[in-house]
């Protein structure tokens, strides 16, 4: 008799490993997480940095990501303007820099560069 596999031990809806993957693999988070590891960012800079994503899929990542605790959001009342929208990572979302530590050292010992999208072209000497 085989023993079960840890992935079938536990229902999907009580696997914190299935949850989280369910979270961070919806498209642009990631990308949204990695920028504002860097610094936080007002709405049009954070979608000028994350590059490709449209308004209302930002704004519905981002919105979901503040449910989750991972995302902060402030308004900013400028001398100028009527505000702004500042996103920055909770503690929480901090956490997630080792994360994306661990899945870049993979890509760089496991994928070839011509394999990861816009990588830059390694400099000739």
């Amino acid at each position: 008799m085989t023993s079960p596999s840890p992935l079938s031990e536990h229902p999907a809806e009580f696997c914190p490993v299935y949850r989280a993957i369910g979270i961070l693999q919806e498209k642009w988070v990631l990308h949204i997480i990695r920028v504002l590891l860097q610094q936080e960012m007002g709405f049009n800079e954070l979608a000028r940095a994350v590059g490709g994503c449209n308004s209302a899929t930002l704004t519905q990542r981002l919105d979901h990501l503040e449910r989750l605790g991972i995302v902060s959001k402030r308004l900013e009342d400028g001398p100028t303007r009527l505000g702004r929208s500042v996103y920055a990572l909770t503690p929480a979302g901090q956490e997630l820099q080792v994360v994306i530590d661990a899945i870049g050292s993979w890509a760089q010992a496991h994928l070839p560069a011509q394999a990861i999208p816009d990588a830059p072209a390694a400099p000739s000497s």
